[in-house]
C-alpha cells in the first residue's frame, strides 16, 4: 500500500498562477514540503491539512495563500449540557444544577439526621414528657 501520487502540474502553468495571485494580493510560497515539522499539525475547516498535504511530501509545491475575512469563533458548548457559552470555562447552567443538587442532598441528610435525633430521643425514653 503505498502512497498516492499527487499530479505534477507543469512549472510554467504553476508559475502563471502564482503570478495571478500575487496581483490580487495573495501570498505565494514555493519549496519543498517536509515531515514531521517542528511545530505539529494545522487544522483547516474539518480538515486536518497536516493529513491531505501527507501525499504532496517530498515534492517541490507552491503554496497559494488568500486570506478571506476574519474567522468566525466556534461558539462554546458546554460537553455536559449543551449550553452554548460566550467563552472557555465553568458552564453556568451545569454549575448552577450542581449547587442546587448539593443543597438538596444537604436539606435530606439534615432531615436524616433529625430523625436519626427524634429515633435516639425516643430510644433513649426522651419523648418530651409523653407517655
Amino acid at each position: 500500500m503505498g502512497q498516492e501520487q499527487p499530479d505534477f502540474i507543469h512549472p510554467a502553468n504553476v508559475e502563471e498562477v502564482a503570478n495571478v495571485a500575487r496581483e490580487v494580493g495573495a501570498e505565494v510560497l514555493r519549496g519543498p514540503l517536509t515531515y514531521p515539522s517542528e511545530t505539529g499539525g494545522l487544522q483547516l475547516g474539518d480538515l486536518d491539512l497536516s493529513e491531505y498535504l501527507h501525499k504532496y511530501r517530498d515534492c517541490e509545491i507552491t503554496l497559494i495563500i488568500a486570506a478571506t475575512g476574519e474567522a468566525q469563533e466556534k461558539p462554546v458548548v458546554c460537553g455536559i449540557c449543551g449550553f452554548a457559552m460566550d467563552e472557555v470555562g465553568e458552564c453556568p447552567r451545569c454549575k448552577l444544577m450542581n449547587e442546587e443538587a448539593a443543597r438538596q442532598i444537604r436539606a435530606r441528610q439534615e432531615e436524616r439526621a433529625a430523625l436519626f435525633r427524634e429515633v435516639e430521643d425516643v430510644l433513649r425514653g426522651d419523648d418530651d414528657g409523653r407517655d
